[in-house]
């Protein structure tokens, strides 16, 4: 058995802190893993702007999706 990424999703209603706990957990982890974050909005990048302008990881490591639709459909390709 390989074992490949681990991938962790946060979900929740507006307001309810999803960004700052993402912020937390790469600014505790990024020492010790390989991060990524992938954020997903309907029509904004601003989880993108906010991560990146907070130094939470560096900007090549933070992509934002539109997905202009429900955001939990628009990010499998395969």
């Amino acid at each position: 058995m390989t074992t490949g990424p681990l991938r962790v999703g946060i979900g929740g209603p507006v307001g309810s802190g999803k960004t700052a706990l993402v912020e937390a957990l790469c600014r505790r982890l990024r020492d010790e893993f390989d991060l990524f974050v992938v954020t997903n909005d309907i029509y904004t990048r601003e989880d993108q702007e906010i991560l990146t302008r907070a130094g939470a990881l560096p900007a090549e490591r933070i992509v934002g999706v539109e997905t202009g639709g429900c955001p939990h459909t628009a990010i499998r390709e395969d």
